[in-house]
């Protein structure tokens, strides 16, 4: 009898337990992907336009409308990424706090995007995907930013000699 339990258990331990782990990393490579794939470069802007380096290396979240439309969504926005050192919130508007561009500062670039409130640019200056200001945009926006934000390096474990 003990026998039998030890091949159950060692059986577990083999076929059930490296499933389970499958299935569990296949499914969250699977909504990376989908996230991937909502986030495919639609539009770029040119360094040449970029005279006051404001997007250059930086992941942004740039407001055509400004932030007082609905300012608990941006400030919880604000709050969870306002440690990384390559983010920021940018707008036309004067809010303190915020990054704040000239008037007319690429003012055609973002003539394309009239419908929509919110624009997520990435480092390399590329726009990733455009959304309006409600809760539901708002959150795919987050997980979106979480996706293009670089990943920092970790260090190299080494050993003392």
């Amino acid at each position: 009898m003990g026998r039998l339990i030890s091949w159950i258990a060692l059986g577990f331990f083999i076929v059930v337990v490296p499933f389970i782990s499958w299935f569990y990393l296949k499914k969250g490579f699977d909504y990376r992907r989908t996230l991937l794939s909502e986030i495919s470069v639609k539009d770029s802007i040119s360094h040449s336009l970029d005279t006051a380096l404001l997007f250059r290396g930086k992941t942004t979240v740039f407001s055509k409308n400004g932030f007082s439309e609905k300012p608990e969504l941006i400030t919880g926005l604000n709050e969870q990424f306002q440690k990384v050192t390559n983010f920021q919130l940018m707008s036309i508007d004067s809010l303190a706090g915020l990054n704040v561009m000239p008037k007319d500062y690429l003012a055609d670039f973002f003539s394309k995007y009239e419908n929509s409130q919110l624009i997520l640019i990435d480092t390399a200056m590329r726009v990733r995907n455009v959304y309006v200001s409600d809760k539901e945009s708002v959150k795919k926006l987050v997980e979106h930013i979480s996706i293009v934000l670089p990943r920092q390096k970790e260090s190299d474990i080494e050993m003392k000699k």
